[in-house]
């Protein structure tokens, strides 16, 4: 007689079931399994295959890749924008050099030529003053004479001279005074240029970081996902191989139960009518009681 093997039943989600016992919601339509966990739902969407699993990987992935690749666009679009912005500083930086260093030598190349005019000027008056001195030798009777004569006759010349002087003092001061307003301007616009450069090196440096620490996110993530794959499958096949040895074992239990049931027919068929007619009902009805009880034992019972 063939045995049916009913699973526990009930309505609604069980509370709990034993490590690889069945249950079945009869309301619901839907088939749970006890884990070490708990209860998990082999139905519906709410079963953990590995394909989706796999799919939420592949698009946790597509996401991190995508991630990646913007914020490396962003590093480069900005890595572009400081190159482009140090370039020009320093073509600015550069010509500035180059304004200064010809400013500094037309001063100098005027400097060199108001010192000619100037030599040549004393020289002039140096050759007149020993012209008087060479023609004073009947008119003077003594230095002071002289000197007296030089200063009637040259006063004028001296105050152009001395003018002169003045002025060439005042101009070459007011230069001075030019030169270190432009130094000290340079450099502060220098100071202005490594400041900046500073600032770039650091958020050059800080995105860099970004990648680093989201390329290991990226790599722990798939790696807790691949290990709760391997979890979960590893759960699911050691559940699977423990209801198939259950029902093997039924199997096996049956089988064996009805190689004895037919052993004993064959004998009872060997003997007399009355004994085997006495010996099949006593069959029939042991075999009866342990229907009744195999179905019990069988019968998950309700949750």
């Amino acid at each position: 007689m063939p045995q049916i093997i009913k699973v526990k039943r009930g309505t609604g989600t069980p509370v709990s079931l034993q490590l690889a016992e069945l249950g079945f919601d009869k309301l619901n339509k839907k088939l749970f399994i006890g884990t070490e966990e708990g209860v998990f739902d082999l139905s519906g969407e709410s079963y953990a295959k590995k394909t989706f699993v796999d799919s939420a990987v592949a698009a946790e992935a597509a996401l991190r890749t995508t991630g990646d690749s913007n914020l490396s666009t962003s590093l480069n679009n900005e890595i572009s924008r400081a190159t482009a912005a140090e370039g020009v500083i320093a073509a600015g930086l550069a010509q500035e050099l180059l304004d200064r260093a010809a400013a500094v030598s037309a001063e100098a190349s005027a400097r060199v030529s108001g010192d000619n005019a100037l030599d040549a000027k004393i020289t002039t008056e140096k050759n007149r003053v020993d012209a008087i001195l060479s023609a004073a030798g009947a008119n003077a009777d003594s230095f002071a004479e002289i000197v007296t004569l030089i200063n009637s006759v040259d006063s004028t010349n001296d105050t152009a001279f001395a003018g002169y002087v003045t002025s060439n003092n005042a101009a070459l001061a007011q230069e001075v005074s030019d030169r270190e307003a432009g130094d000290d301007a340079l450099d502060l616009r220098v100071d202005g240029v490594v400041s900046a450069a500073t600032a770039l090196t650091t958020r050059v440096s800080a995105a860099e970081q970004d990648i680093i620490d989201n390329a290991t996110a990226i790599s722990t993530e798939a790696s807790n996902r691949a290990s709760a794959i391997t979890s979960e499958a590893s759960a699911r096949s050691a559940a699977d191989t423990t209801l198939q040895g259950n029902i093997d074992s039924e199997a096996s239990t049956r089988a064996t139960a009805d190689t004895s049931l037919s052993n004993r027919i064959t004998a009872l068929e060997g003997a007399s009518a009355d004994s085997r007619l006495d010996a099949v009902e006593a069959d029939v009805a042991d075999h009866e009681t342990r229907i009744s009880a195999l179905e019990t034992t069988i019968d998950g019972g309700v949750y």
